[in-house]
């Protein structure tokens, strides 16, 4: 358990792929174009992001015509980043 909670931190360890993580807590799942829109990301940007955190577990994506959607594979791990923010905020 420990290894795999390693594991996930160290890929959100990233300003951009939390920025992922918040945007798709919030909506749920989002494609590709809508995730560039949201955080202000180049198209290649955005989507060697997006790729990386599914290809570690923490997104998945299914594809409905020719988008593709990637929500959070475990939505209860924006509560860590929700955690770290109000120990910040108590410093």
């Amino acid at each position: 358990k420990l290894i795999f909670a390693s594991n996930m931190l160290k890929v959100i360890a990233h300003p951009v792929r939390l920025a992922i993580v918040d945007a798709l807590y919030q909506q749920e799942k989002l494609t590709v174009l809508e995730i560039q829109e949201k955080l202000h990301l180049d198209q290649p940007i955005a989507s060697q992001h997006l790729t990386l955190m599914q290809d570690k577990g923490v997104l998945t994506s299914e594809k409905v015509g020719r988008n593709r959607f990637f929500k959070l594979k475990y939505p209860d791990m924006f509560k860590i980043i929700n955690c770290l923010e109000n120990c910040c905020n108590t410093i």
